[in-house]
């Protein structure tokens, strides 16, 4: 079976790590950087493709891996190639190969900072932070506050600021790169955690695994450097229910949260149409969660999805990995 894992960064390291090895599997791993690390790994057939955003020519390369390699299953792995391949399947591409169609209402919602805050506003006040928009800015006293892109992943262009004048730079800064299409929002001091979730093709929740970050790359959240599995029945239903409100999902996602430090109260702050690179924790933990989706996809029997009973944390780390030449050079 050849799957084709599109990004071979965040959450590639888990199908790589629970997929390789496997002789009924032939994973091939896509990106449009040639030094991206995960296109070096050991039993990975790499492909150099150009960015999500160029369309046409991403298409032509994608539609090109699929027949050479007779790609059988198709999983985005980034925020970037999800967003692409559901913009290319609402306009009628229609591989021959086995993939989650997600509703596409439901990813305007799930994708977007600002369409989710607005959108569980109304069902979940309590658990979403007061948002502002750019009309409020000049008036705004109450600080401190967190300008974010609405669609950009990795903690890009997010700034926390204190005081009125930092506001005024930081959203400048941002509307140069990326017009309005920004948010600003109250910032929730506390703790990182995430739901991961995985939906079957009817928007049945398979599985749903709450994390606790204990460090992250940035001091107010961002991408998990360490942690854990955690069990808090509370998180997984309110994630649950943000799910519900955004219309169902299929496949993979997940969404994070802060928690507040005086109140304890989760506070949702942005949702990932996919596994995140964190989920390899999953895997650690004997809940091999792209195994789950392959099942799910091919429709055959599902691993078992029940953490070990001596939890096991996690700490990602760096290495340095001798190559012979780069990828898509000759």
């Amino acid at each position: 079976m050849n799957i084709l894992v599109l990004s071979a960064t965040a959450s590639a390291i888990n199908y790589i790590r629970t997929l390789t090895g496997d002789p009924e599997i032939i994973l091939h791993l896509t990106d449009c950087n040639p030094t991206c690390p995960g296109l070096y790994a050991a039993g990975v057939v790499p492909h150099l493709v150009p960015r999500a955003s160029q369309k046409d020519a991403y298409l032509q390369a994608l539609d090109r891996i699929i027949a050479k390699e007779k790609i059988d299953l198709l999983i985005p792995t980034s925020d970037y190639d999800m967003a692409a391949v559901m913009e290319l399947l609402h306009s009628g591409w229609n591989p021959p190969v086995k993939l989650f169609r997600p509703p596409r209402e439901s990813f305007a919602i799930l994708s977007d900072k600002r369409n989710l805050a607005k959108t569980m506003q109304s069902w979940l006040p309590d658990h979403i932070p007061q948002s502002f928009s750019l009309e409020e800015i000049d008036n705004l006293r109450t600080f401190p506050l967190v300008v974010k892109p609405r669609n950009q992943s990795g903690g890009h262009g997010v700034s926390i600021v204190r005081d009125r004048e930092s506001l005024l730079l930081a959203v400048d800064k941002l509307r140069e790169s990326i017009g309005d299409a920004l948010l600003v929002q109250e910032y929730i001091d506390g703790s990182t955690h995430v739901v991961v979730m995985v939906y079957d093709a009817e928007g049945r929740q398979v599985v749903a695994l709450p994390l606790a970050s204990h460090l992250t790359f940035f001091t107010w959240g961002g991408g998990g450097c360490a942690g854990e599995i955690m069990s808090d029945p509370s998180l997984v239903a309110l994630a649950t229910r943000v799910i519900e409100c955004a219309g169902g999902w299929c496949g993979p996602i997940n969404l994070e949260f802060r928690r507040q430090k005086e109140s304890g109260r989760y506070y949702l702050m942005e949702g990932n149409c996919r596994l995140n690179g964190y989920s390899y924790l999953t895997t650690m933990n004997n809940v091999p969660l792209p195994r789950a989706i392959i099942s799910l996809l091919t429709h055959t029997p599902l691993p078992s999805l029940r953490p070990g009973h001596q939890p096991v944390p996690f700490v990602l780390g760096f290495r340095e990995r001798v190559i012979e030449k780069w990828i898509g050079q000759s």
